[in-house]
């Protein structure tokens, strides 16, 4: 305890709150640290019988911070813990030596009192400071800001080296709360700018603005694309005065809020893909295709904050989900909306096609999955919107005709009815028919075009079909003359007649003309 007594600044008994005393009442002399008895003057006086003052709530704020290291400040506010004492020396020091707001400030040697009525006299200030706290410091800020410069545009300008020194050593410390209650008594009675120092976060709470370079940093602009923005009146602000021509932008933290979270809702293309599940170039399908909303110029947009519309991508995802008609099915025989690429499938403009009609409907998926580019499709749905890997991998129906000599009248009739199987595509924006080598096998398995069958016999469909009356010919297209084109016969059917025609011992496909 008599080891903190000896601090310049310790003026009273933490535990008895009572004034300390270096001075005998009787002789007028300050104490002598050789005297024999702690107790005795060196006069002889018994210092017991000093009159005993109670400390003020300042001094015993002080004396029992000291006391205790800075780690706490006993009942008297303002409430202080953990506070370094060499940071709490230099800040009393401050705020005593520049009490008067109207004077320069005490010469630095009445900071050095040597005697326990010097430091009561130097720290007297403290006691205004601490009144019903923090409304005696609050007053006292406006009093300096009262007597400060009118011209001023900066806090540092109007309360000078009181309140920098003050700003340098709080910040960050348990004192901290000084500098607050300053910048919220300047943003209420000054016209100065804030946040022009360490302290701009504190600034921006006390006044609800920022400073636009803070704002473009926050928001993840440039400050001349704010400044765009600004000029553009996309963006409240208000314009403050700085220097004698100077001028600055300040920005509503609630606006900046605002802009965060309109931004928030367009997205990278990165962050795009991870969302869908997709590879880039199925993104950019998508955006080219306008099955999510994106924009190019999205820079130029302050509420941008990428290309692509997060929702967008959540929305298509919902309705692809929500359309969905599972059903159990071969790995080949599906595939998954991450799949639909350009270098797999052929044709950019098939595949936002093929996008657009998963988008509105009118292809539905046959399996879920966690994201949109897990949603799986049947092939032969998707395939249709596919022109040049399918025409590619078969023949269209002229092409069919010119290789094997059908016409393709009844090879679109043999389609339409279903007994050639075959791929609708989309070519140069029209309906193609696409048959593949499978098609046509299973075809020429099941049908011989009885044109072929008269051709290799050196005799007419025409003059067959007389000689084979009780014959199913199926696949035969009525023209406007009333005569027929493309009939089939079925193979088996004419497996049968080659069994009739051995076993009665003569040939059925003689011709006619040699008939007796």
């Amino acid at each position: 305890m008599r080891h903190h007594w000896e601090h310049a600044y310790v003026t009273a008994c933490s535990q008895h709150q009572i004034l300390l005393v270096d001075q005998c009442d009787a002789c007028g002399k300050h104490l002598s640290q050789e005297r024999l008895y702690i107790g005795l003057c060196s006069c002889g006086h018994d210092l017991g019988n000093l009159p005993r003052v109670r400390a003020t709530r300042g001094q015993q704020w002080l004396s029992t911070l000291i006391a205790s290291n800075g780690q706490q400040s006993g009942s008297v506010k303002p409430p202080v813990h953990g506070v370094d004492i060499n940071v709490l020396v230099k800040v009393i020091r401050t705020l005593c030596q520049y009490a008067d707001p109207t004077s320069p400030g005490l010469p630095r040697s009445a900071a050095l009192p040597k005697f326990i009525a010097d430091a009561v006299e130097f720290l007297s200030p403290l006691e205004a400071l601490l009144v019903d706290w923090p409304t005696g410091f609050r007053s006292h800020v406006e009093q300096r800001i009262a007597a400060g410069r009118k011209d001023a545009r900066t806090l540092n300008t109007l309360l000078g080296d009181w309140y920098i020194r003050l700003r340098k050593l709080c910040l960050g410390t348990a004192l901290e709360p000084l500098i607050q209650i300053v910048i919220d008594v300047a943003a209420q009675k000054s016209e100065c700018v804030l946040g022009m120092d360490s302290a701009k976060g504190m600034a921006e709470d006390a006044t609800g603005y920022m400073r636009a370079p803070a704002a473009a940093k926050a928001i993840g602009v440039s400050v001349s694309s704010l400044r765009d923005s600004i000029d553009a009146g996309e963006c409240e602000h208000r314009a403050r005065r700085t220097g004698t021509r100077g001028q600055l932008f300040e920005i509503p933290c609630a606006e900046v809020e605002r802009i965060q979270r309109q931004r928030a809702g367009w997205i990278s293309d990165y962050d795009a893909s991870e969302l869908a599940g997709v590879p880039p170039i199925v993104l950019e399908r998508m955006k080219t295709g306008g099955v999510v909303r994106s924009d190019k110029r999205w820079r130029e947009d302050l509420m941008k904050g990428g290309p692509v519309e997060r929702q967008s991508i959540l929305d298509l995802y919902e309705r692809v989900e929500r359309w969905a008609q599972p059903i159990a099915l071969a790995d080949d025989a599906t595939l998954t909306w991450a799949q639909l690429t350009s270098r797999r499938m052929g044709d950019r403009k098939a595949i936002e096609s093929l996008m657009q009609a998963i988008a509105t409907g009118k292809v539905k998926a046959v399996a879920r999955g966690r994201n949109l580019g897990e949603m799986s499709f049947l092939t032969t749905d998707v395939s249709q919107y596919f022109g040049t890997p399918l025409l590619e991998a078969g023949m269209s129906i002229q092409q069919l005709a010119k290789a094997t000599g059908w016409k393709w009248e009844s090879i679109q009739n043999w389609v339409d009815e279903g007994l050639l199987a075959s791929e609708l595509i989309q070519r140069r924006g029209q309906p193609c028919r696409v048959v593949l080598p499978s098609q046509l096998l299973e075809f020429c398995q099941a049908y011989v075009p009885l044109a072929d069958l008269a051709r290799a016999m050196g005799s007419r469909s025409s003059a067959l079909s007389r000689s084979l009356p009780g014959v199913e010919l199926v696949g035969a297209k009525q023209l406007p003359d009333g005569a027929t084109r493309g009939a089939l016969l079925r193979i088996a059917e004419l497996g049968r007649l080659a069994v009739i025609g051995a076993r009665a011992g003569h040939d059925l496909f003689v011709p006619a003309s040699l008939t007796p």
